[in-house]
């Protein structure tokens, strides 16, 4: 073999320099032809590079061909081996002529921009290739060497054109993706921690196995970094899958199945619930739903039972003192009398005790339970009355005549409990066990006399109470007032409560001047200590009739009047008829 010509270094740097500036005008070209074929015409996209894929299957077989023809030419006289490598390239260039035209008709729907700098990159390829021709004829070296470089040349350029360096991401062994390179996978890494801390409410490390293996993929190979930052995110486990219960609207707690919180919500219902129970409900809107919570939630249904049995609102109490009444403490309170009354069924207005509680409000629960029950029971039917008018009665007044009995019958209803308590019956039907008889009543016609009672109490005088109904310590003793004292200057007057007749008027030990009236109900009033006394036993009074005026006589500490109401011949509480 003869040695390398002295032009032949010159010869190859030029081929080098052409080849870099067509290389890189090529890929400017093919390039801009690139992102117009994305947008426009993804299909023409897909016949260039399975073009390109083509051609570099063609190429590699083509280097060995051209390395069995190179060792061929080696051995033929030189003038044979001109003439044949004329033929090859005539050969040759019409080939890629029919190869490049079919290219130019796909490239062109692609991009016209695109295609103008694959021709002149074409072109300054031409150009390269005349040089290199004229080279090989100057320096007859073994056309093998250009052969090869020219093949391996095309290859690279082709292949680096399609496909780039990239990993395949591997984790816990299982193949996840394939990204970009090492930063790409420690910042899908960050996102995947902070969007688990931030879940869990605490520090979270991602400590799962991760392995990158170097390859070449091409760009629609590597897959998209949010798409792999869920799969990691997905594999940790940060959210289960469970259910939850709101009670109107306010989610109070979580358990891994519906039928766990179903379970809980019928055990708190099950107390309230009887053989007459029909149906029953909550009072409050209930929901449970599937919902995503975080892994480190405790699920604990017994701590939402107790939540949900315990009261929202506590029950309170007020504690009876000295001086208090049942009204004043109602109306203290914000609250009517019967409000109190119905919180306190069971207390007596007229006879509360120092200490004695009662409730001011009731517990709310969380849930309140509405049962209806279909109940039958008996139950008395009220004898039906019928007035005969008389004049021997003041209007207002009644005497029976002739008392009827009482019914039976039997009866089916619907009765409606909140948390136990009645809210509402329906009656379904009633079937008569025993006819009621009729009770006949006198009704009386004559206008009352001014003197006669009206039935009500008003304020005897004007004054502030400086001791009240009820328990007290007195000269250093425990003592129960049997009424008010109500303070005022020497000689006021004193009025009737209401209407009626003086059955006393005199002294009466520690009362000192007292006078009492018998009103038409029974009922009597006291009126104590006075200086003067105005009426006498057997006088009618009328309701603000002036029957005394106040003073100090009996045991008292200062000017006022001891007033005093009686029912049945017991004391109650003045303030609650007043």
């Amino acid at each position: 073999m003869k040695p390398i010509h002295g032009g032949l270094p010159a010869a190859w740097g030029r081929l080098q320099a052409g080849a870099g500036r067509a290389w890189r005008a090529s890929r400017a070209g093919v390039a801009a032809a690139w992102r117009k074929a994305k947008v426009w015409v993804p299909a023409a996209w897909e016949q260039v590079r399975a073009g390109a894929v083509a051609a570099g299957r063609a190429i590699g077989h083509g280097s060995v061909a051209a390395w069995q023809a190179a060792t061929l030419l080696v051995k033929l006289p030189r003038g044979r081996r001109r003439v044949l490598l004329a033929w090859i390239w005539r050969q040759a260039r019409a080939g890629v002529r029919r190869r490049a035209a079919g290219a130019r008709a796909r490239v062109r729907q692609a991009g016209s921009a695109g295609w103008g700098r694959i021709q002149v990159a074409w072109g300054r390829a031409g150009s390269l290739w005349g040089r290199a021709r004229g080279a090989v004829d100057r320096h007859p070296v073994s056309p093998l060497l250009y052969v090869t470089v020219l093949a391996v040349g095309i290859g690279a350029i082709a292949f680096n054109g399609v496909y780039s360096r990239a990993y395949v991401l591997n984790v816990d062994g299982e193949e996840v993706g394939v990204i970009a390179d090492q930063a790409e996978l420690d910042a899908i890494v960050s996102r995947v921690e902070s969007r688990v801390a931030s879940i869990l409410g605490e520090d979270y490390d991602y400590d799962a196995e991760i392995t990158l293996t170097p390859a070449y993929a091409t760009a629609s190979e590597v897959s998209d970094a949010e798409e792999v930052t869920r799969t990691l995110f997905d594999s940790v486990g940060a959210l289960v899958n469970a259910y939850a219960l709101s009670v109107d609207g306010y989610e109070l707690g979580y358990a891994l199945s519906q039928a766990e919180l179903e379970e809980m919500l019928d055990e708190i219902a099950q107390p309230y619930l009887t053989e007459q129970t029909v149906r029953h409900s909550f009072a409050e809107e209930i929901e449970i739903y599937p919902r995503q919570v975080p892994a480190n939630t405790e699920f604990d249904v017994e701590v939402l039972k107790t939540t949900l049995t315990g009261y929202e609102v506590e029950e309170a109490r007020y504690v009876v003192e000295s001086g208090d009444t049942f009204n004043a403490i109602a109306y203290s309170l914000d609250m009517t009398p019967a409000a109190l009354k119905e919180l306190n069924p069971d207390v007596e207005p007229n006879t509360l005790r120092v200490g004695q509680e009662l409730v001011i409000q009731q517990a709310v629960p969380y849930l309140s339970v509405i049962t209806v029950n279909s109940e039958t029971y008996e139950q008395a039917v009220e004898s039906p009355v019928e007035y005969v008018d008389t004049a021997e009665l003041y209007v207002g007044e009644t005497s029976v005549q002739a008392q009827g009995t009482d019914g039976m019958e039997r009866v089916e209803a619907e009765v409606t409990y909140r948390n136990g308590v009645e809210q509402e019956r329906t009656v379904k039907t009633t079937t008569t066990l025993q006819e009621a008889t009729t009770t006949y009543v006198y009704r009386g016609t004559t206008p009352k006399p001014v003197t006669a009672s009206r039935g009500y109490l008003i304020w005897p005088l004007s004054g502030s109470i400086t001791s009240y109904y009820g328990g007290r310590y007195l000269y250093g003793g425990y003592d129960f007032h049997l009424g008010i004292d109500i303070a005022a200057p020497y000689g006021t007057t004193i009025k009737a409560a209401d209407g009626g007749t003086v059955t006393y008027s005199g002294w009466q030990g520690s009362y000192g001047k007292l006078v009492v009236i018998t009103h038409d109900n029974g009922m009597k009033t006291y009126y104590a200590h006075n200086s003067t006394l105005l009426v006498s036993v057997g006088d009618k009074v009328y309701q603000g009739q002036p029957i005394a005026r106040v003073g100090l006589t009996g045991n008292t500490s200062g000017y006022h009047c001891h007033f005093e109401v009686r029912v049945n011949g017991s004391t109650v509480n003045p303030l609650n008829y007043l």
